[in-house]
C-alpha cells in the first residue's frame, strides 16, 4: 500500500511543481508582452474609413491565441455609430505582429445630423482586446481613442442684406454668406439654393450659387436674389438649402425684420 501512495504523492508533487512553474513562466511571459495602439488613419469618400494599427510584441514563451479586437465608435452623446471585430488565430512566441483593424461607416450617418454640419465635435473609439494566452489563460484590456470632427459649415453666417431697385416690380437683394470649412478631410463643393418669403410665407423670389470651399479654408460670398417688391413685408424669411457632393441639408430658416 505504501508504494502506490508514495507514487501518488510524488505525482502530486511533480504536478504542483509543473503547475507553479507554468504559472510563473506564464506571468513572466505576459509581462514581456507589449501591445501598442498606433494613431488611427482616417480617410473620407462616400464612407468614413478608419484604420487602427495595433502592434503586438509577443516576447514571452507562449503563443497568443484567439485574438479578438473589437471597436465601437460613439458620438459625443455616447450613441453607437459602428461596431467592428477583427479576429487573429494566433501570434507565435518570440514574434511581432501588427493587426490592422478597419472600421467603415457611411458618411450620411454623420451629415444627416445638423449639429455635425455646423459644430466641431469628437467621436470616441472604444477599443477592446481579448485573447487566450498560452492557449489557456484569458486576458484582455480596453482603451479609448478620440477622433476629431471638424464641421464643414462651422460658424455659418448670413449677414444683413442690401437691396436695390431692379425694375418696376422687383428688387435685387444681395445676401452675404460666410462659413468656415473645419473639416480636415473633404471639400465643401456644390450649390446653395435660397428662397425668400414674406411674413405670410408667400414666396417672393429665389436664387442660387455654387460653392467650392477646400478643406480647412473659409468661404465668403454674396448671393443675388430677385424678389417681387409688391409682396415685400417688414419681416421676411430666408430658406437656405445645401446640395453638396457629400451632404444635402435644408431648409435652414433665418428671419429678418
Amino acid at each position: 500500500m505504501n508504494v502506490p501512495l508514495r507514487a501518488l504523492s510524488w505525482a502530486l508533487y511533480f504536478f504542483w511543481i509543473i503547475t507553479l512553474a507554468f504559472a510563473a513562466t506564464c506571468v513572466y511571459s505576459a509581462m514581456l508582452m507589449n501591445v501598442s495602439f498606433g494613431e488611427p488613419i482616417i480617410s473620407w469618400a462616400d464612407e468614413v474609413d478608419v484604420m487602427l494599427p495595433i502592434s503586438f510584441d509577443n516576447g514571452g514563451y507562449y503563443n497568443i491565441a484567439d485574438l479578438n479586437v473589437t471597436t465601437l465608435i460613439t458620438d459625443y452623446l455616447n450613441s453607437p455609430i459602428e461596431e467592428t471585430t477583427t479576429f487573429v488565430a494566433q501570434i507565435l512566441p518570440q514574434n511581432n505582429a501588427t493587426v490592422f483593424h478597419f472600421v467603415s461607416f457611411n458618411i450620411s450617418e454623420i451629415t444627416d445630423r445638423s449639429d455635425y454640419l455646423f459644430n466641431d465635435s469628437n467621436f470616441t473609439l472604444h477599443g477592446s482586446v481579448y485573447m487566450n494566452y498560452a492557449d489557456l489563460v484569458p486576458f484582455g484590456f480596453e482603451r479609448n481613442l478620440s477622433i476629431p470632427w471638424g464641421a464643414p459649415l462651422f460658424n455659418f453666417t448670413v449677414g444683413m442684406f442690401q437691396s436695390s431697385i431692379y425694375n418696376l416690380t422687383h428688387l435685387r437683394i444681395n445676401l452675404p454668406i460666410s462659413f468656415q470649412n473645419h473639416s480636415p478631410y473633404f471639400n465643401v463643393t456644390g450649390t446653395i439654393d435660397i428662397e425668400i418669403f414674406n411674413d405670410q410665407l408667400q414666396p417672393m423670389g429665389a436664387g442660387w450659387g455654387s460653392i467650392d470651399t477646400p478643406s480647412n479654408s473659409n468661404y465668403t460670398g454674396a448671393f443675388a436674389v430677385l424678389v417681387n417688391s409688391t409682396m415685400m413685408t417688414e419681416r421676411i424669411q430666408i430658406h437656405i438649402h445645401f446640395d453638396t457632393e457629400l451632404f444635402d441639408y435644408g431648409p435652414m430658416v433665418i428671419e429678418f425684420g
